[in-house]
């Protein structure tokens, strides 16, 4: 509780940080997967989580205020060049050996996978692998580095001042009036070949995807940065997409790394 009342003190100061989908975009994504985990997954996330496996993804932004782990910042983002095609984006993504989002996923990957690493280890490694699949399915996450990711791109979201970035962390997500758990219920509709189909989607894929996004987004509010009522009826589809997109994907994921 002490953690976490902190960390909302905090927020208002982290004017720079990327915090994506709030809350309630990361819970949901959460109680997503847990809907659609194989049965010996929800064993072994069970072990670890209980059966709170959305309340455990935010963790990782819970550990912001905390100076010992300022070399996770970046672990929650990707900065790219802009108008690269698919092969070109996967080339410059794969070559970027700093800290980034995509590394950051492939090396709690990598610790869940060796048998020989602690279950300290391993459990913080879960915690933050279930939130950045949450963080790089948002599509401001995958941006430009020279507006940091949107946050300095100035718009006026629902006739008050706001950032590009915010209002897709948290301002469209929040539009929706409704908690974590019922917007999983809501968004929970997922046909069995859209699930097929996502999970078998590479890691790189799912980052593009979000890259075009961002560029679309970038694009539009070039031309008009009010992003007035009919912003959110046009823009729902890609949140409830992406969202689910990411619980689909988390839970492949974890049923692959705990299948038997």
């Amino acid at each position: 509780m002490k953690l976490k009342v902190l960390y909302l003190i905090a927020l208002p100061f982290l004017s720079l940080t990327f915090i994506s989908w709030g809350t309630i975009g990361h819970r949901c994504i959460g109680k997503i997967a847990q809907n659609h985990l194989s049965a010996t997954a929800k064993i072994e996330v069970t072990k670890i989580f209980g059966a709170h496996l959305p309340l455990a993804c935010t963790f990782a932004d819970e550990l912001r205020p905390y100076k010992q782990f300022n070399y996770t910042n970046k672990w929650h983002y990707i900065n790219m060049p802009e108008g690269l095609n698919y092969k070109d984006f996967v080339a410059f993504l794969v070559t970027n050996k700093g800290p980034n989002v995509y590394n950051a996923v492939l090396n709690q990957i990598k610790i869940l996978k060796n048998p020989n690493q602690t279950k300290q280890a391993k459990t913080f490694a879960l915690k933050f692998l279930i939130h950045l699949v949450g963080d790089l399915h948002q599509p401001m996450h995958v941006s430009r580095a020279i507006d940091k990711g949107g946050n300095d791109i100035e718009v006026r979201f629902l006739n008050k001042k706001n950032n590009l970035h915010s209002v897709w962390d948290t301002g469209m997500v929040e539009y929706y009036g409704l908690s974590y758990t019922e917007m999983a219920t809501d968004f929970d509709d997922a046909s069995p070949e859209d699930i097929e189909k996502w999970q078998k989607d590479s890691i790189e894929k799912w980052i593009y995807e979000s890259y075009k996004i961002s560029e679309q987004l970038y694009a539009e509010v070039e031309t008009n940065n009010n992003l007035d009522y009919d912003y959110f009826p046009s823009h729902a589809p890609i949140i409830k997409k992406r969202i689910l997109q990411g619980g689909i994907r988390l839970a492949g994921l974890l049923n692959e790394l705990y299948k038997k």
